[in-house]
């Protein structure tokens, strides 16, 4: 696809944090967008965590419409001992947030979506482009339209069961890890299972003694165990609340289970069917997470992660997967990869929000002409091939022995030097 001034026609497939990210840098640069979302009207999350690295705050500084703070700042990475004697790990800041402020900020910015986080639209700006987010819309099939430079899309509504085309000028695959579109062009590159879970939740701050609070007030606290490590910080609460009586605290307990064992973990609590890679809160067996609560009482978890778990109303449980496509580009760029569906990583170097601004921010680069295709492409497997690197390396340390850690610490130190020789690491490489 050719650099091109006049205003492109463009479907975003997926309408979580990449897509909405891209849709929203695409809106201001004045071109027409559509997202469409297989699901509601209102994508849910469990209330996860959400850290905003270096590419999502240049991607905000350029892109958000609003003041508002939205995020609790730690200052430092830490390890707590048996003994409850802290350990600094990094000092670093940490802009922790969790998905649904995201989310709902995001939609705000994009279509003026009015939620109880921002309940009133932002103002639009003259040269936004013409945006539509609609869900429970399903794209069933990508062609290349005839001999022209767009493509020609097959979308299900769900709701009334009837499908029409629709032509778009440029698509965005941002349809997560387990995305149609890269399946489209790349069937044999999927998700796969990486060896562990996370058992997962949030307790408001208010619950926990003065001393839990306190040390997670300004930290990210990690305790570690043999190859299974738990996590804590502190992130807003309902509606993006940030007054200390009104945040959440968000808990995680990485685990290694084999793939037999999560055969009898999945299973839901209600109707019995093996989840894949969630079982949403409310729907965890209780003889599950009873044996969880009494794994935490007999290791025995620090007094500040076992007062949490076991505060824990709604558990949920994650499948750690990992994906990454060896191409981002098809259809001589009127196809582009973003977000999870072109890579996603392990959780514990927190760049999924990262890469998602990253991404759109390269998008809007190479849609306005700044870049070329292949450099577009180049730009986004390098940042792929590294974080991807660095996640396994984190989640070996974690997890895994220590052959595995120097393992993946040379893959790491590679994918480094390629980068390097590449002229240079991209935005927010380390």
């Amino acid at each position: 696809m050719s650099p091109n001034r006049d205003p492109l026609n463009v479907v975003i497939v997926g309408g979580s944090l990449s897509g909405l990210m891209c849709g929203i840098a695409l809106k201001h640069a004045g071109h027409t967008v559509t997202i469409f979302e297989k699901h509601g009207n209102e994508r849910q999350s469990h209330m996860a965590g959400v850290c905003l690295g270096p590419d999502a705050e240049a991607f905000l500084a350029l892109h958000d419409v609003h003041d508002k703070i939205f995020h609790h700042r730690s200052h430092k990475v830490q390890a707590l001992k048996d003994d409850e004697r802290t350990q600094v790990f990094v000092k670093a800041r940490r802009d922790v947030t969790n998905w649904d402020t995201l989310y709902f900020r995001l939609r705000s910015c994009f279509d003026g979506y009015v939620s109880s986080y921002y309940p009133s639209p932002p103002h639009l700006r003259d040269s936004d482009g013409i945006v539509t987010y609609e869900h429970e819309k399903e794209v069933l099939s990508i062609e290349r339209w005839g001999d022209s430079d767009k493509m020609d899309l097959s979308v299900l509504d769900r709701r009334t069961g009837e499908s029409a085309h629709r032509k778009a000028d440029l698509l965005v695959g941002a349809d997560g890890p387990d995305s149609f579109v890269r399946a489209k062009y790349l069937p044999d590159v999927g998700r796969r299972y990486v060896g562990y879970i996370a058992w997962r939740g949030t307790v408001p701050e208010l619950e926990v003694s003065e001393e839990t609070r306190q040390l997670l007030e300004s930290s990210v606290t990690i305790y570690m165990m043999h190859r299974q490590h738990c996590i804590m910080y502190i992130i807003p609460g309902v509606d993006g609340a940030l007054e200390p009586d009104s945040r959440l605290i968000n808990f995680l307990w990485y685990t290694n289970e084999s793939s037999e064992a999560l055969e009898d973990i999945m299973v839901d609590g209600f109707d019995g069917h093996r989840h894949h890679n969630i079982v949403p809160a409310g729907r965890v067996r209780e003889d599950v997470w009873r044996a969880r609560l009494e794994h935490a009482r007999i290791a025995p978890l620090p007094r500040p992660f076992l007062e949490v778990i076991q505060k824990i109303r709604s558990p949920f449980i994650q499948v750690i997967t990992d994906v990454r496509s060896p191409q981002a580009a098809f259809e001589d760029g009127r196809v582009l990869l973003v977000g999870d569906a072109l890579s996603l990583y392990r959780p514990h170097t927190a760049f999924s929000a990262t890469q998602a601004a990253f991404h759109a921010l390269m998008v809007e680069d190479f849609v306005g002409g700044k870049i070329s295709l292949q450099r577009w492409e180049e730009n986004i497997l390098r940042y792929s091939d590294l974080h991807s690197s660095q996640s396994i390396l984190f989640s070996s340390f974690y997890q895994c022995s220590m052959v595995a850690v120097l393992l993946a610490g040379f893959r790491y130190f590679i994918a480094v030097l390629i980068g390097l020789g590449r002229g240079g690491l991209v935005r927010s490489a380390c």
